[in-house]
């Protein structure tokens, strides 16, 4: 680089080894009252404006409150996380061979999104495609615990149903959790 030229943009560097972390000794849930079923569990959290900061940390910590009282391993339980808003941002994947204490501290660290909405149907759409496109644990069951405070746009709502009818059909169980008073029940009762 000659000196008054153009400077040369610092070189990336990954964050994370490109190997991933694996699970060497396993490590037991912290409570005696757990599950260690063979389940494929999706946490899906609303980022929207419809929640407050506060009110989404209580809502991080009991999906971390939730993670303590399963045998997460990639042989018993495994989890996701995803953080919704107009867009869906996967936090933990459930293909992440994390030792448990990593993932919950992951878990604990999801962001605030605090966006004007959360699209249900986008987020089912990322669920579907992106999560369980390809069921390698046919075997497991399947459960997306869905924690919203926001209604789907009436534009979008029509797509939600599709959505649905696509989890059910890969036998994934959807539990939909209504948080306050912005939540479109008639949509909820839908799942």
């Amino acid at each position: 680089q000659e000196p008054g030229g153009p400077v040369a943009p610092p070189t990336a560097v990954p964050v994370s080894p490109t190997v991933p972390e694996v699970e060497d000794t396993p490590e037991p849930p912290l409570h005696s009252f757990y599950c260690s079923r063979l389940l494929d569990l999706v946490f899906l959290l609303d980022g929207s404006s419809r929640l407050s900061e506060a009110e989404f940390e209580v809502l991080k910590a009991f999906v971390v409150g939730t993670m303590e009282r399963l045998h997460i391993s990639q042989k018993r339980v495994r989890v996701a996380v995803v953080e919704f808003h107009e867009g869906s941002h996967a936090y933990i994947e459930l293909r992440d061979r994390k030792r448990p204490s990593e993932l919950r501290r992951l878990a604990s660290q999801v962001r605030y999104a605090g966006s004007p909405a959360a699209s249900l149907t986008e987020v089912l759409k990322y669920t579907q495609f992106q999560i369980f496109s390809q069921i390698d644990r046919p075997e497991a069951s399947r459960v997306v615990l869905l924690l919203t405070a926001s209604p789907e746009r009436p534009a979008m709502a029509r797509n939600l149903v599709r959505y649905l009818q696509g989890l059910r059909k890969m036998k994934v169980v959807v539990i939909p959790v209504a948080i306050g008073p912005h939540v479109n029940l008639r949509q909820i009762r839908l799942m």
